[in-house]
């Protein structure tokens, strides 16, 4: 029940940010400007957004697998419903409960523990936070001169931060004991002993699904599937502005997927209203286009890669769609 209610709390927090920051984003907008900007628009484009979204979700499905083989050969057939499943929770409940959703739905099917699932997960997403600082560099570089020093202070703090915990996960693979121990140390000294063997039991399983980041070869190949992530992700970008009729730079598809993720950082079902304030005013504000084609552009955006995956985890879940590895 205790759970079931700090669930509740979350969602309804989750729900008056996201109806907040929606509130923030289109407060001010000229109605006529934006309704201009949909009914030019040539929606056939928006077809072309689905290859690209579904390739990245492949290179994702191919990442997972490659993730857990130190553990188990998992075929792409068991790997995949779990990670859609977990991608459509993770789009309409905040708080990023997808994640927890789709480790215990593998381990369900086979007998990976749930905790060493849940690290690949980790991993599969530190890698996401380090190919989004990757872009963020790419775009800091094309933009230098025009960035506010507030933006770029918080874009080199981010990419510390992942630079940071990607450490972390190193030396916890690497001297797990030891690094478990040090994690834990604040509770020994203050006598919460009961705890901190609980929790350094939980690092040493965690510690498990770290096993691929000490294969340079597989860690590679691990790189090599998240590039092709974000490229397809970048090219699922493009095809919003040329439905839209907006020029565009070859840095404003990754420049959008940054913000985005800045975006997601604040937790709110499917990034509803934060991922709007970040590309409808946050957006227009640093490159300079008009803001009535910002919001019409974080509209269908947002539309066109939370929908898809939507309705893709809502089928498999219902056993809608079965997969195979042929």
């Amino acid at each position: 029940m205790l759970k079931k209610n700090k669930n509740a709390v979350k969602l309804a927090a989750g729900i008056a940010i996201a109806l907040l920051t929606m509130w923030l984003t289109f407060r001010k907008t000229d109605w006529l400007e934006l309704e201009s900007a949909f009914s030019n628009a040539q929606w056939g484009f928006v077809l072309l957004v689905l290859p690209a979204l579904a390739s990245s979700y492949v290179f994702r499905v191919y990442r997972w697998v490659t993730l857990l083989a130190p553990m188990k050969k998992v075929s792409k057939a068991i790997a995949t419903p779990p990670l859609l499943t977990g991608f459509m929770l993770n789009s309409v409940l905040p708080g990023r409960l997808g994640e927890f959703a789709r480790s215990a739905l593998l381990s369900r099917r086979t007998d990976i523990p749930f905790v060493s699932s849940f690290a690949t997960v980790v991993i599969a997403r530190l890698f996401d936070g380090l190919a989004l600082t990757g872009l963020t560099l790419v775009v800091m570089t094309a933009m230098w001169e025009s960035l506010p020093t507030s933006i770029r202070g918080g874009l080199i703090a981010a990419g510390c931060g992942y630079i940071a915990i990607l450490f972390i996960l190193i030396a916890l693979r690497k001297w797990h004991q030891g690094t478990a121990r040090v994690l834990v140390y604040p509770l020994r000294k203050f006598h919460f002993n009961k705890l901190s063997s609980k929790i350094e039991k939980m690092l040493m399983d965690f510690a498990k699904g770290l096993d691929i980041l000490k294969d340079p070869g597989e860690m590679f190949r691990v790189s090599a599937l998240t590039v092709g992530v974000w490229l397809s992700l970048c090219a699922s970008v493009i095809p919003v502005f040329y439905a839209l009729e907006m020029s565009w730079s070859w840095y404003y598809p990754p420049l959008i997927l940054v913000l985005a993720g800045f975006g997601m950082l604040i937790p709110t079902p499917a990034g509803a209203g934060t991922v709007h304030y970040a590309l409808g005013v946050l957006f227009p504000a640093i490159t300079g286009v008009s803001e009535s084609q910002a919001k019409a552009l974080a509209i269908v955006f947002h539309a066109t890669q939370f929908i898809p995956v939507i309705i893709a985890g809502i089928m498999v879940s219902k056993g809608n769609i079965k997969f195979d590895d042929n």
